[in-house]
Formats: structure tokens, sequence, C-alpha cells
């Protein structure tokens, strides 16, 4: 009897596994939201294979094994991908926070911009009150684009350089700020979760908007934000490709930002693609501060002008 159980149990655990990798291949809503769980796919697809070749299930040992091999096709790229070589010269630090407009931890987010000392804060989900707020913290930093909103699609960005630059709508109908500070140009940017079908193309109307923005304002150029999508979604394999940027995760592992609160279902959608001809001295997310999301830290090594 335990055997049976066993047996039907993991048959269903492999048949439920393919499903999952076959619909997550399917370019159309709601297909689509599976795309951003490739790693946990691949966690999965490990222990059903596993469980099959215990059991002695040959038929659904080769059926996973080749969804398996699927998703390792998916993930193993970008997650072994190599650091790009850092010329030299100063890092500059940047640090990335959707702050979640409903929170109220504002000192967790001082004390994380005292102690990480940026010279570039980009923030995602900044209301007034956000802003009131963490007006200490910001004294450092007189260069400043603020877009806050009642939403959760208000945006800024503060340098200890002067910043030249204003918000702008590209496609999507949500406001980014396009700004350039220190010598590079900053795109913070903050679509709609691809939670509808219309939402999803709304996301990725975004997406292009801000690739060709990226594109005409030249190198080196940041885009930094919530993106709400994963690596291996097709909107930001899209978003990467038209661009013409790196992802600055490269080299550095998963690099997963939320939710915040579940280490175990936690997906990287808090990005910063760069010229690449930029250097990534050190990218990490940092501890919790009371968000949805985990800031994201990132040391970039601009290229030395002749």
């Amino acid at each position: 009897m335990g055997r049976r159980f066993a047996t039907a149990a993991v048959s269903i655990a492999v048949v439920g596994f393919i499903a999952c990798v076959v619909l997550a291949l399917v370019p159309v809503f709601p297909c689509t939201l599976l795309e951003h769980f490739h790693v946990h796919l691949t966690a999965g697809g490990f222990a059903v294979t596993a469980a099959a070749v215990a059991l002695r299930l040959r038929a659904y040992f080769d059926a996973s094994a080749i969804a398996l091999l699927v998703e390792l096709l998916i993930v193993t790229p970008d997650l072994t991908a190599s650091r790009r070589e850092v010329s030299a010269g100063a890092p500059r630090r940047i640090l990335l926070l959707n702050v979640h407009t409903e929170s109220t931890a504002y000192a967790d987010v001082r004390a994380l911009i005292a102690e990480t000392r940026p010279d570039v804060v980009a923030l995602v989900e900044v209301s007034d009150e956000w802003l009131a707020e963490l007006a200490p913290a910001l004294t450092e930093y007189p260069g400043r684009v603020e877009a806050p909103r009642g939403d959760n699609f208000g945006i800024a960005l503060y340098a200890r350089a002067p910043v030249t630059g204003t918000f702008e709508e590209l496609g999507g109908g949500m406001p980014s700020i396009v700004a350039s500070t220190g010598g590079a140009s900053f795109i913070v940017t903050h679509p709609l979760p691809p939670m509808t079908s219309h939402a999803l193309a709304l996301q990725r109307d975004q997406f292009a908007a801000v690739a060709a923005r990226a594109r005409a304002l030249g190198d080196p150029v940041v885009i930094l934000g919530d993106l709400n999508a994963t690596p291996w979604s097709r909107a930001f394999r899209r978003l990467l490709a038209t661009s013409g940027l790196c992802d600055s995760r490269a080299g550095f592992g998963l690099q997963a930002s939320y939710p915040a609160w579940s280490a175990l279902m936690r997906i990287p959608i808090d990005h910063v693609l760069v010229s690449c001809s930029v250097g990534v001295a050190d990218r990490r997310v940092a501890r919790d501060v009371g968000s949805d999301h985990l800031p994201v830290v990132i040391d970039l090594v601009l290229p030395q002008k002749d």
C-alpha cells in the first residue's frame, strides 16, 4: 500500500512538472506567469526525477529527465555567466530599493542609506509621505528628480553630483525618470506587474520605449528599477536585446529580491542593466528593511574617457 501511494504521488508530481514546463513555453497569458519560476521548476524537476529513479519508474523518469533538461537549458546560461573584467577606476555605488508604499519602516531605510553610503539612490513606490520621512537621510544628495504618487508607481532618483533630467512617460502609462549625473545616464522605471494580459501588453510597451530611450542616450547608460520581470521572461530578454545593455547580475548568482518575506519563493525582479562597457565591481542583495522587496546595492565602474 505504501509503495502504491508513493508511486501514485510521484507519477502525479512528474505529470504536473512536465505540464508546468510545457505551459511556461507558451507565449500567452496566463502561461507567461510560469516563465518567472524557472529556477523553482528546475529545483522541483530534480526532486521528482530523483523520486522516479528511487521508485524505478522508468517511463516517468525519462519524461521528467527531458523536461528537466529543458529547464537547465533555460537557467544554466544565466546562473553560470561570468563576470566581465572591470577597468581601473573608482566604483560608484548605487542603491536600488522598492520601499513599498504601504510600509512605514522609514527608520530602517534611512539607516540603510547611512550604512551603504551610495553615490546614487533610486527609489520605487515613493509617496509624498515617504519623501518627507527620508528627507533627513538624503541631505547629502543635492541632485534629485522626484515623481511621488499616491499609488505604487512613484519614483525618485538622488545623486551626490548634480543631476539634469526629469520624468517621462515611456510607454505603459507610468512615469520613468531619465536623467544624467556623474558622467552616466540613468533611467528609473517601474512597469505594471504582468498579472493580466492587458498589463503584460503594457509592460512590453514600456520595455520597448525604455530600450529605445536608452539607445538614444548613448553610453554609458543604466536602467534600473523594479521591472516586475525575471531574467528568464520573454519581456526581459527582449528588453536586454533591444537596449543593447548587459545584466549586472552576470557572475553574481541568482540575486533574488522579491518577496522579502520568503527565501523559498523569492525571485529576481529588481534589476540594474548597464552599458556593456561599464564594469560591475560588486553586486549584492542587502538586508530586509521592511519592504516586500530587498534592496540591491551595486558598485559600478564607468569606462575612463580619453
